[in-house]
């Protein structure tokens, strides 16, 4: 451990941060690299500086505390800096020392199943041959009384007692017969729920380590829930997104001892090793997968994982009942959010409407915003996007022969935000208030700012391009990285964490000293300049925009004021504004301007300026940082867009931008029949969906070939912006 801060202290909650990392034992000189078969590094607390050990795993815990709770909420990340070819974790996990101070069969150890359901057992069960006494007999008057187990619901033999965590007598209350049955009588010790995939779970316990385990209980999808403890007290413990993070496990051990240990395992050890080496020596280049691979770039080095959990301290064993609603409610984790109407009503995150189908146009549209959420909803269902480094990622590209997402091809594999579909569903959230849109667009945001984006390393500040692994692809770019993705999420919860990942990309052209967006689409030396760096107007400057736009307006800081002014306006002079150049622009991280020493005849003809998440930054900057020169070139890029690129990109919402600014019907008009007329949504009105049954698939599923991840989050986002400005 290397630092502990006191980060708030206030009348409603305190927050603890916690870094530090593990240490890792060196391999001795001339050992084998360590695969998945092989036994993994040992690691230990260590001593800082030993030259026997390395710091591996930097993480960072933040403890919260809240006034009249007794609940403690854990928001754990930790970051890969191993060597993905020899460093597999073995498992990962949180473990608490809980006291016992009751009789073993007075401890009790609970799971929550699901839809309610609860798996409990006491350490010693008074189950037998035969009986140990009831109500009625032998320890009476030490028995809880007819009042107390008429109340409790539990019936009147000590084992029902037991059942319902009601204290039985301590082992003097029973004649010689009785005390030789508690005796003799197993007492077990361990205890393990492990989800090692999201179809299935199973319960296991032992008496001692060095016994076999014995299975007691299988089902599907457990919620993440475990409690260790004796009628005298114990410990809750909940990891939120349990079976869709898998493998994962919750495990009390020594429960039979003074001091037992509950264990929230986020990678269980039941598990194969973690493997995050890519998924191919070799590239398939853009043209065969669209796939950008590039040596030594396919690396997890620097990527992170955020873990959440929540601590319930018990005065007693609480019951079944208690324990499914703790369960439940912590699964649920329904925050308290303002109604669509209010955050309309403040313009939160810019521009977007309202649902409103009061015309057959607009309830056309309203029923496809909701046919393409409600479609993935079920895919992320149907083809399984969970697990531990996947869980909240969409897949790109469908494959209607396959009957399956293109989950091995390359750049049409993961989505990694390409074309907005995080700010999709957020918007998507923040007009409906669906709950299960919430829950995706809160598993998206912890995704793809945590396993798509490089904390440390030489990739820092960067994310990745989408890909099979989701750091494979060699575009290592900030469009990926943007603090406008984690804008949502932060400014609705407040979450620490997500601040800190908003400020460590406040910096990140710098970057661009290192890295050329475009080295090798437009390679500097067939289009040079004398800039110290490159860069394009989007989707590179409209990210770092959205970057500085969101330190200025958290931190009041005037230095990312300044970068803004001074890029806007050098976009102003340039000869032909947003259309300037092939593509690509000189650009000063010192300076913070951008230049271009080209042919001036040559137009940009860019279809990614605005559809990576740009065209909503600028929507805000626009009331932010008034520049009249700036904006009216945008408004002329917008305007002409369709027109100088040609593109088959047909980005309605820009022209729809241009018509609401102009006051231009006939363009508005203009941008209504290509949204229908170019993108998918004109190719079914109900997404052309339809069952494909066994044997042509394993399980039976409901899929749209036609439909892509980069349509729905195009269309969708255009839909959103234009019922708003220009509803026809």
């Amino acid at each position: 451990m290397a630092r502990v801060t006191v980060e708030q202290s206030g009348e409603v909650r305190a927050v603890v941060k916690i870094e530090g990392s593990f240490s890792l034992k060196k391999m001795p000189s001339g050992a084998p690299s360590h695969t998945a078969s092989q036994p993994v590094p040992a690691y230990s607390d260590g001593v800082p500086g030993d030259s026997d050990t390395l710091a591996f795993l930097p993480f960072t815990l933040r403890l919260y505390f809240y006034a009249g709770s007794a609940q403690v909420r854990m928001v754990n990340t930790f970051i890969y800096n191993g060597d993905e070819h020899r460093d597999f974790i073995r498992s990962l996990g949180v473990r608490f020392e809980v006291p016992m101070r009751e009789q073993a069969y007075n401890r009790h150890v609970a799971f929550a199943m699901q839809a309610g359901g609860v798996w409990s057992e006491s350490v010693q069960p008074l189950s037998g041959r035969r009986v140990l006494g009831d109500g009625r007999s032998g320890g009476r008057l030490l028995s809880p009384s007819e009042d107390a187990i008429k109340e409790s619901g539990a019936g009147t033999t000590f084992e029902e007692q037991q059942v319902a965590g009601m204290r039985i007598p301590e082992p003097e209350a029973f004649d010689e017969r009785g005390r030789d049955l508690l005796h003799h009588w197993a007492q077990w010790g361990s205890f393990r729920l492990s989800q090692p995939n999201d179809q299935g779970y199973s319960i296991q316990k032992r008496t001692h380590d060095n016994n076999m385990w014995v299975g007691t209980h299988t089902g599907h999808r457990a919620e993440g829930y475990a409690f260790l403890g004796d009628v005298s007290g114990g410990l809750g413990i909940s990891i939120k997104d349990f079976w869709q993070s898998y493998p994962a496990a919750l495990q009390a051990d020594s429960a039979s001892c003074d001091v037992a240990y509950l264990t929230a395992w986020l990678w269980s050890p039941d598990a194969s090793p973690m493997d995050l080496r890519h998924y191919d020596n070799v590239a398939h280049d853009l043209n065969a997968s669209y796939e950008d691979v590039q040596p030594g770039m396919s690396t997890p080095v620097g990527i992170g994982r955020t873990s959440v959990l929540t601590l319930i301290p018990e005065s007693a064993y609480p019951g079944k009942a208690a324990i499914a609603q703790r369960a439940s409610e912590l699964a649920a984790d329904a925050p308290l959010v303002c109604t669509p109407k209010y955050l309309h009503s403040r313009r939160a995150f810019g521009i977007w409407s309202l649902p409103d189908s009061s015309t057959a146009l607009r309830a056309r549209t309203e029923q496809l915003l909701d046919g393409y959420l409600n479609f993935y909803v079920l895919q992320q269902e149907q083809h399984r996007w969970y697990g531990f480094w996947n869980y909240g990622d969409f897949m790109h590209q469908y494959d209607p022969a396959r009957h399956e997402w293109k989950y091995d091809v390359g750049g049409f594999a993961w989505d990694n935000t390409e074309l907005g579909s995080i700010s999709w569903l957020w918007y998507s959230f923040l007009r409906t208030g669906r709950p299960d849109v919430w829950r995706m667009a809160e598993a998206m945001t912890r995704h793809v700012s945590e396993v798509d984006v490089y904390h440390a390393g030489p990739f820092a500040g960067l994310g990745s391009r989408h890909n099979v692994s989701h750091w494979g692809c060699g575009a290592k770019e900030s469009r990926i990285s943007q603090a406008a993705w984690n804008r949502f999420y932060y400014y609705l919860t407040t979450d620490e964490r997500t601040g800190d990942l908003m400020r460590d990309v406040r910096d990140a052209e710098q970057m661009l000293y290192d890295i050329d967006p475009m080295r090798l689409a437009l390679p500097r030396e067939k289009y040079p300049c004398t800039a110290p760096a490159r860069l394009r107007i989007g989707p590179d400057w409209v990210a770092y925009a959205g970057n500085w736009m969101t330190e200025w307006e958290r931190t009041r800081d005037p230095k990312y004021l300044h970068k803004l002014t001074a890029g806007m306006s050098s976009i102003d002079r340039l000869p032909k504004g947003f259309f300037t150049g092939p593509g690509v622009l000189g650009y000063d991280p010192k300076t913070y301007e951008l230049s271009y020493e080209g042919d001036t005849a040559i137009t940009s003809n860019s279809h990614l300026m605005l559809i990576m998440g740009g065209f909503e930054v600028m929507n805000e900057l626009q009331e932010m940082v008034p520049d009249r020169a700036f904006w009216s070139s945008y408004l002329d890029h917008n305007a002409r867009y369709h027109r100088v690129t040609r593109n088959a990109f047909r980005i309605s919402r820009l022209k729809a931008y241009a018509a609401y600014h102009n006051q231009d019907s006939a363009l508005a008009a203009e941008a209504w029949r290509d949204m229908y007329r170019y993108s998918s949504a004109s190719q079914h009105s109900e997404f052309n969906a339809y069952p494909v049954a066994a044997p042509d698939v394993p399980t039976p599923i409901i899929e749209s070939p036609s439909t892509s991840t980069n349509d729905a989050a195009l269309w969708s986002l255009d839909a959103i912006y234009m019922l708003e400005v220009i509803p026809q």
